[in-house]
Order: structure tokens, then sequence, then C-alpha cells
């Protein structure tokens, strides 16, 4: 029995200690405006805002449409949400929710629980949107007009389901949903001889959690400001236009977390003789991960991606984070997202389930704007990843961001989907990959998890219609039975004798039925070369005992001037440790040669050899080096592994859990001996260590086989998967494709507390080749 070992070097594990502070700052804004006529105002406000409605629509960016069930607006009086389609020709088909467009609005959408939209805090999940905020001054608007108010991502229990919203009463005592400064969430601060948190939380969407997109700052704190329609939120260290979570219904309990709403009060000033009373009470309101003095308000769709980090065992402690501009219209990523997260409370949520309402509310008050979203995926219907990789498929490498190739490489760029859940399928998956400059693809094929393989025409390579992009819809679903999609593209890096090329990030974009994602492709370097080397015979050559190898091989002249001899270029080759011996007069006028491997230099079972062109004469210079391996009877041994593989953070205070894995973790097995050969893979990790105090972690790494079996532990070496071969063909197999976050290895924290940190470790494989018996 063989072994071959391999380790993955330092994985990260980060612990942190999250103190949620308050900082209080109490300043004047006033906003006048200008004495006119009401009716005249509002016309024009009316006007701008549907001009400005108008331009968003037709820029609307690609999202999701849906069934109208699969929504259901809030059943309030008078609600403004409204479920139009974007009238953009370049993304047709996509359902633009229109939450407010004029004065003294509220509005709200809530997902369809029937029809398994939900949001399910025992899960991770993600939510994607876009989302527009209007015009800051459109030139329709009277000058002093400021938008307002924003809008706010919900997910809540209320027990009034798709009927949930704020409430407040007028002055003349008449209950209604609350608008302004509430988003149709928070709770109404209308009566300034309101001394107690409580009252103001109950007429909150309860059971929830809020993520509010403000556009109008409310910190009004003088006596004369203090107008009983709440104006006073933002007066506690918050300045701008902002982005903050929160907990609407949260009532001033002494329970952790601790309120939302906090009570002030303001003396009547001396020499004040108007009617109003001796005090008045209002109230300011707690801010979490808070991001402000931001320009929400641009007239440019934003998007939004909202991350749920379920609680691990015997924990209520979720995080929650939000990604704002972290994509552009067109799918490339930012440099410029504003991300921030919190610990949530899931107590908070009174659920027996873990199933939770989620949607949009916005509002407006004396000051407007259209408050619009589009969506582009729905956390219980699918969930999926999109990677990308390069190989280079001459030198037999992976190419990383900044990587150097040679010019006329082959170039293979991998696109990898992954389904993860949930209530549906990924359907009518639509690929547009962008064609990097200076790389030309000429083929390629999508392998499924299910191990049918599916060609891509011609016809999609030759397509101009788009010429900067290759279009083709997948034939197969992605869903639980057939998880992953790789799609492979073939082609060569271009051809270039003087200078140095740059590849740049290619973007691919996937649109399916209840899923819209991207990812990018990095960008490489192209070096020159004068004369360069290809060989069509495979990586692994396989031969039988006695046999002598040969390697067909092709150089090429990439130069403009007239092609050189040749014949008079000498070729280098080395097998095994031997040192690189020269081979002259084996190339022919058309550059083609045969290396000839004579059995006598191989080894029992597996032989590297390495060759390459130069003219000796300093002229052409030196071809790209190819390397091969020689096998008498085929071998197994390890390909790609991840040498920093990572672990979740992990949040202060939690105890008792598994922490999941995160990134993409790759250990590969590539067996090219024959059907009925098999294999095992084996694991033991070290104990972490903190790396400034030295102190090691309580806690172990495990393995399990499957989400339900027991958890063992890595300190002893481990069988982690076994196979055997169905056919002859060479296979390269990733034991960490059928992992999840609740199985496969996973970190296991003890009942201590462990100081803040990174801890490093190292994860030890085994390669054994036949199957170990138990």
């Amino acid at each position: 029995m063989n072994k071959y070992k391999i380790k993955s070097n330092i994985f990260y594990i980060f612990l942190f200690i999250i103190f949620e502070g308050l900082l209080t700052i109490f300043t004047l804004a006033q906003v006048t405006l200008a004495a006119t006529d009401a009716n005249a105002t509002n016309s024009v406000i009316d006007a701008g805002n549907q001009a400005n409605y108008e331009t968003a629509l037709r820029n609307t960016p690609k999202g999701l449409h849906w069934n109208d069930q699969d929504f259901t607006k809030a059943n309030f009086k008078n609600n403004s949400a409204e479920i139009v389609n974007s009238t953009n020709p370049n993304t047709p088909n996509t359902s633009v929710i229109k939450l407010t467009n004029t004065n003294y609005q509220v509005g709200g959408i809530w997902s369809n629980l029937s029809e398994d939209n939900f949001f399910n805090i025992n899960e991770n999940q993600t939510a994607s949107m876009w989302l527009y905020f209007g015009s800051y001054k459109n030139s329709s608007y009277p000058d002093s007009l400021f938008p307002g108010d924003g809008m706010a991502f919900v997910m809540h229990n209320d027990p009034r389901g798709t009927n949930a919203h704020s409430i407040g009463k007028d002055k003349d005592g008449n209950t209604k949903p609350g608008n302004g400064e509430t988003l149709g969430v928070w709770g109404t601060d209308w009566n300034w001889n309101e001394t107690n948190p409580a009252n103001i939380a109950k007429n909150a969407v309860q059971n929830s959690l809020a993520i509010e997109f403000d556009t109008f700052i409310n910190k009004l704190t003088t006596y004369k400001d203090i107008s009983g329609e709440g104006v006073s939120f933002d007066a506690q260290g918050i300045n701008g236009q902002h982005i903050a979570i929160g907990y609407p219904g949260n009532p001033s309990d002494g329970t952790y977390p601790i309120s939302t709403y906090f009570h002030n009060t303001i003396k009547k000033p001396a020499g004040d003789t108007s009617n109003g009373p001796a005090t008045k009470n209002y109230f300011t309101m707690l801010h979490l991960a808070a991001t402000d003095n931001l320009n929400l308000v641009d007239n440019n769709w934003h998007h939004l991606t909202i991350q749920w980090t379920k609680p691990t065992t015997n924990s209520n402690l979720g995080t929650i984070t939000y990604k704002y501009d972290d994509k552009n219209p067109d799918g490339t990523p930012t440099n410029s997202a504003k991300i921030a997260s919190t610990i949530v409370d899931t107590n908070q949520f009174k659920t027996t389930n873990g199933k939770l309402y989620w949607g949009f509310t916005g509002s407006t008050g004396k000051y407007t704007e259209n408050n619009l979203l589009v969506f582009e995926s729905l956390p219980s219907f699918v969930d999926a990843q999109a990677s990308a990789n390069i190989h280079n498929d001459t030198e037999d490498t992976e190419v990383k961001a900044g990587d150097h190739v040679n010019a006329n490489d082959d170039i293979t760029y991998n696109y990898n989907l992954k389904y993860i859940g949930w209530t549906r399928e990924w359907t009518n998956i639509k690929t547009r990959m962008q064609i990097p400059d200076n790389v030309t693809f000429t083929s390629g094929e999508i392998n499924y998890a299910n191990g049918k393989k599916e060609i891509i025409p011609s016809s999609v390579f030759a397509d101009t219609t788009d010429p900067n992009y290759l279009n083709y819809q997948l034939l197969q679903t992605l869903n639980k039975d057939n998880r992953t999609a790789t799609i492979s593209l073939h082609g060569k890096a271009a051809k270039t004798t003087t200078n140095t090329l740059t590849v740049p990030s290619a973007h691919a974009h996937f649109d399916g039925d209840n899923l819209i994602t991207d990812t990018d492709a990095p960008s490489f370097i192209i070096d020159p070369k004068s004369i360069t080397l290809e060989s069509s015979t495979p990586y692994i050559i396989k031969i039988k005992k006695g046999e002598d190898a040969q390697i067909k091989a092709h150089v090429s002249y990439l130069g403009t001037s007239a092609t050189p001899d040749l014949t008079k270029l000498t070729v280098y080759q080395k097998v095994g440790d031997q040192d690189f011996t020269a081979q002259k007069g084996i190339i022919d006028s058309a550059g083609n040669f045969t290396l000839n491997i004579p059995n006598s230099q191989l080894n029992e079972s597996s032989t590297p050899v390495s060759f390459y062109v130069k003219d000796d004469s300093g002229i052409l210079g030196q071809t790209n080096t190819l390397e091969r391996t020689i096998q008498i009877g085929g071998t197994v041994y390890f390909g790609e592994v991840s040498s920093n593989v990572k672990f979740q953070n992990i949040n202060f205070g939690n105890k008792n859990r598994l922490v999941p894995r995160i990134d993409d973790w790759n250990v590969h097995v590539i067996d090219s001996r024959e059907k009925g050969s098999s294999w095992t893979v084996q694991a033991s990790a070290s104990q972490l260590i903190n790396t400034n105090t030295k102190r090691p972690f309580d806690g172990n790494l495990v393995f399990k086989q499957t989400p339900e079996s027991h958890p063992i532990n890595l300190s002893n070496t481990t069988t982690i998967a076994q196979y055997t071969k169905p056919d002859d063909s060479t296979e390269t197999n990733n034991i960490t494709l059928p992992w999840t976050n609740q199985n496969g290895i996973l970190l296991s924290l003890n009942d201590n507390v462990n100081p803040a940190g990174q801890y490093n470790g190292v994860i030890s494989w085994t390669l054994l080749d036949s199957i170990v018996n138990h």
C-alpha cells in the first residue's frame, strides 16, 4: 500500500468580542419649506417624482420576475406599494416594487409564507436586491425640498402577518399607518406627552428586526421643533443619510438587547409665551451597525446583499450582515461597498419553527422620493454560489491573480456553480461570460454533479451579435440531486513576441429562475515569446510494462518576419531526476517532433518528464516548458489541495457548537489507474495555537460524515473519503464537494470561552492507494 502525504498549512479562525456602545450627540437640524400654495407645491412634487420614476424604470438593472402570489401587499389603508415592470429593454421581465412616490405615504410588501417565501433563521440565508431612492434635488422640485424618508428591510413574526405595519394616532385621535421617520416599521413618536418607551415600541412592527435606509435625518431637539410629528429618532450620534439595524418592537424591559427607543425631555424656554406645555417629551433611537454620512439619493440604483448566519447549537445568537453598493449594475464588483454586521438575538422573533415574514416598508412625510426595489435572490427559494478559476493547460498549473503565462499557451476558464438549497430548483440558467482581452475561446463543455456532460455548441463561439461575451443557457437544472455545474471554456493566450500583455478580470453573469448571481475570473499577464511549444499528448501518459513512451509536440514561430529554419532548433528534455539533455535534429521543417523515452529510463510506477525548445544561437530565445508524467499501469495522487483554509469567525460568548468552514476547500484526488482501483483519504489535525499568546485553542477539529453522524476528533488520523473507480478513464474527484455547513471538517468548541485572536494549525492529508478496512 502506497501513501501520499500533503498538508494544508495554516487555517485561520478569528474570535471577536463585540461591544455595542452608545454615543449621544445632540445637534440642531432645521429645514424650512418656503411658503407657497400647497396644491401648487404638491403638483410640482408629483410631476418631478413621476419624471424621476420613469427614468428609474428605463434604467432598471436585471432582477427577478415572480408570480403575484410570491409577495403580498400589506393590508392597511392607503398602502402605496405596487408591483410594476421594468421598461428597460435590456432587462425585460424584471419586477419592480414601488413603495412610495409622493408625500405622506406608507408602503409595505411581505413574503407569502404559504408559497414557501420566508426567511429561515435556522439556516444560513442570503437575499440580494437593487434599491433606488430617487433624486436629491430634482430640477422639477422647489429648491427648498429634500428627499424623505427612505425604506427598510424587515424580518418579522408579527401576529398581524402580512398586515404588519407601524401605527400611530394623529392629533385628532385617529389611528393611521406610521409615516415619516417610522419608515413604516418603527414606532410612532407623535405625542409630546409620552414618556414610556414601551408605548413607542408597541406601535412598531412586532417581533422584528429592520435594516433602515434613512434618507432624511430626524434630529430636531429644541422645544419649538418638537411638534408631535416624529422628528428626533436620529438625534443620537447619527449624521446624514444612513443605514442602520435595530429591533422596532423592542420595549425598555431591561433584557438583551437594550431598548430601541430612549426618552428625552425638553423644558419650555424662559420667555416663551406660546400655548405649549411646560415640558415636551421626545424619543431618540438606537442605531446598531450604523453607516452614516451617505449619499443614498443620487438617481442611481444601488445593490444590496443581506447575509444571515444562523445560531449554532445551544445558542440563540445569529449574525446579520449588510453589504451596500457591493456590485455595479453590470454585475461587476465595486471597491466601495459599505459592510457592517451585528449579532442578533433570535429570541426577539418569538418563533417556534424559525420561519419569518420578510419584505420592505417605506414612507414619506413632508418630503418625498421614489422608493423602488428589485430582487435578485429570495432567501428561501434558491441559494447558490458562483466562483471562477483559470487553468494553464500548457503548463498544467492554476493561474491566479497576477500570475504569468506564456504567449499562445492553452488556457481554460472554469466557472463553478454550486446549488445550496432551498425550496425551489435553479432552472433556466442563462450565462453571459465575458471574453477578456488577449484571450480567444474556441470550445467548451459543462460537467454536472450527476455525471452528465454537455458540449457547448460551436455556434456559441462563432456568434458575433454580442462580440465581447459568450451567451448560453444550461440544459440542466441545479437542485439537491444535481448540485454543481462546471462550465469550462477552452482557448489560448494571445500571441506576442515583444510586449507583455495584460488579460483583465473577466465577468460572468448567471441569470436563472429564482436567482441571479455573478462572479469574476482573475486578471493575469502574458509574457512574450518568439517561439512556443505545444503538445496534444495527455498530461498523464499511460503505457504498458516494457513499452517506450512517446510524446508528440509542435514548436511554432510567433514573429512577423519569414519563418526561420525550425529544424536547427534544439529540444532539451529531462526524465525523472536526470539533468536536461539536448536532442538535435529531431524537429522537421513544420515544427513537429516526437520525443522517445526508453523504458529503461522510466520508474516502476510514475516518471515526470520536462522539455522545451531553444534556439542555441540566441536569436529566437527559448520556448515555454511542458511537463508530462509517464505512468506504467497508471497511478493515483493528490491534485489541487487548498493550502490556506478557514473557518467562520466566532463571536464572543458562543460555546458548545460546531463552527462551519468558509470559502472553498479543495482536496482533489487524480486517479489514472484501471477500473476497480480504490483509494482512501485520511486526515489529522494539529492543536490550534493563538498566534500572539501562543496559547492553545479550547476546541478541536472534527469530521462528520453526514449531518446526522457523530463528530470524530481529528487529533487522531481519520478516514475522510473512500472511492472505487467505475471505469478506466482518468478521474479527478474533489472530496469536499459533498460537504455542507453541517458535515465534513468542522471546528468544535468546548465549554470555555477562548480569548479573542487568530489561531493557526495544520491539517495533514494522507492518500492511500486502496480502501482501508475498518
